[in-house]
């Protein structure tokens, strides 16, 4: 049983904690949303239900159980109950590649006995069996392969002892494997998929419903999802050419353990400002929150695309909003904060890669300093909500078609030629993808001219449609 518990691939354990953490982080971030509208409203909030009302959250949980589970007579029976479901799925889909801390190194003793063949001289067997391509090397990282955990990857293997007669019986293995639930080689390819399916749940759950105000806010969430996606993935872009790579741990990575000036941590922030804020606002609309929450506008749709939806059905939805926070919150901060590095946490094993650490407890604390990135990251987004007015349709739109995608359009071109000019020249860029200063001085360079030049041309361009004209009051 307990080789049986060693061979469990480590991403197993990882999902099942990272999952309940992060479902029952998203019970209390609806007490959380609460408190701060009662904050900013001057008011008290939740204060009833347990000790400082901490228990609101599952009062509010029981509350969804217990309701009448109630459905339209003219709904579709079966994609008005597959609606939520999609919206939950994409979710928990989507954290499976969350990098939140690195890379874990262990070292451990493996028995190989057998696995040298007899008849030979214990010299030459050890010698054999330590160079690469013979069958006796071949053979040592087989049994390595069936002693440590599923998915994790090998760094070495050293035969270390034997016995009387030329088998080998003891072995040294090193292997690591990564601090997340999948390591894909599209991994910000995959966010991106897994925010463009998220529309469905919307657009079937309003269509679903059998209620005009239920379509329309179908409708106005697909057009805004379909045209905030554009400069989304854009923004996305110019991180991906910076480092090369598709990888979240890999982006992460190259952002940790390095320094400009000797103590501002390299992060992406920094040398890429304007393309944080472009991703900033298009997450905001990505998850319907005000001042986009055009698909769901009380004053308008009644609820919108959710209207008809009472009990657990409605829960979901509401639960997949925060959720839909959290993941896109944790993305931000692997591209643009540096994931789970804080400067002065060092302890890396190797200095090739600062990600690799031998110390479960800094991994721990890594996954710490990432979760509480992302907390940081909501409560800017509950902190927008309250503070700002809801768009008109029309303003969504031209916010998205006449500044955003051009803009963003701009700053990927910015960063290629930025790269095109200095990254041949740079020896740390070429060998290892890094952003030194000397690059990341110029890439800010880049963003603030490109701002300024941005101000300067919307004064010339000609002005948007008048829909928003003043028209004079006809009199008796």
């Amino acid at each position: 049983m307990l080789d049986l518990l060693e061979r469990i691939p480590p991403w197993l354990y990882i999902a099942v904690v990272a999952h309940l953490i992060i479902l029952g982080t998203v019970a209390y971030l609806i007490f959380l949303e609460r408190k701060v509208a009662a904050w900013v409203q001057d008011r008290i909030g939740p204060n009833r239900v347990g000790p400082w009302g901490l228990l609101q959250s599952v009062a509010d949980g029981i509350k969804m159980l217990v309701k009448e589970d109630y459905r339209p007579a003219g709904a579709d029976r079966v994609l008005f109950t597959v609606a939520p479901a999609i919206m939950m799925i994409l979710i928990i889909m989507s954290i499976a590649v969350i990098p939140w801390g690195g890379v874990k190194q262990t070292t451990r003793d493996i028995e190989v006995r057998g696995v040298i063949e007899s008849g030979e001289a214990d010299a030459l067997a050890i010698s054999r069996a330590n160079t690469p391509g013979t069958p006796e090397n071949a053979r040592l990282l087989e049994a390595a392969r069936r002693q440590i955990p599923l998915g994790a990857s090998i760094v070495a293997v050293t035969y270390t002892g034997h016995t009387t007669a030329p088998h080998a019986e003891q072995a040294t293995v090193t292997y690591r494997y990564h601090f997340q639930v999948a390591r894909l080689n599209i991994g910000v390819l995959f966010i991106i998929m897994v925010l463009a399916l998220a529309v469905y749940g919307v657009v079937v759950g309003g269509w679903a419903s059998n209620n005009k105000y239920s379509f329309l806010g179908g409708l106005r969430a697909t057009a805004q999802m379909i045209s905030y996606e554009i400069p989304l993935a854009l923004s996305l872009l110019t991180i991906v050419i910076m480092f090369g790579t598709l990888e979240l741990d890999e982006i992460v990575s190259r952002q940790a353990g390095h320094y400009w000036l000797g103590f501002i941590p390299a992060w992406n922030v920094f040398t890429q400002p304007l393309a944080f804020i472009l991703f900033l606002v298009c997450i905001h609309a990505e998850a319907n929150r005000a001042p986009f929450d055009l698909a769901e506008a009380e004053q308008e749709l009644v609820g919108g695309y959710h209207t008809e939806y009472s009990s657990m059905r409605f829960g979901l939805f509401f639960l997949a909003e925060y959720a839909g926070m959290m993941t896109t919150s944790a993305v931000c901060v692997a591209l643009f904060f540096g994931g789970w590095h804080l400067p002065g946490l060092g302890g890396s094993a190797d200095p090739a890669d600062p990600a690799v650490t031998t110390s479960l407890g800094l991994i721990l604390l890594r996954c710490a300093v990432y979760f509480a990135k992302v907390m940081l990251m909501i409560g800017l987004f509950m902190w927008v909500r309250w503070s700002l007015p809801r768009f008109r349709f029309d303003q969504l739109m031209v916010l998205a078609w006449r500044s955003l995608v051009p803009f963003s359009l701009a700053l990927l071109l910015g960063t290629a030629l930025v790269l095109y000019w200095l990254g041949p020249g740079n020896a740390n860029f070429v060998k290892n993808k890094v952003i030194d200063g000397q690059m990341g001085a110029a890439l800010l360079i880049m963003n603030v001219v490109l701002l300024a030049a941005a101000l300067g041309l919307s004064r010339l361009l000609p002005a948007g449609p008048p829909t928003n004209r003043r028209v004079p009051a006809t009199s008796n």
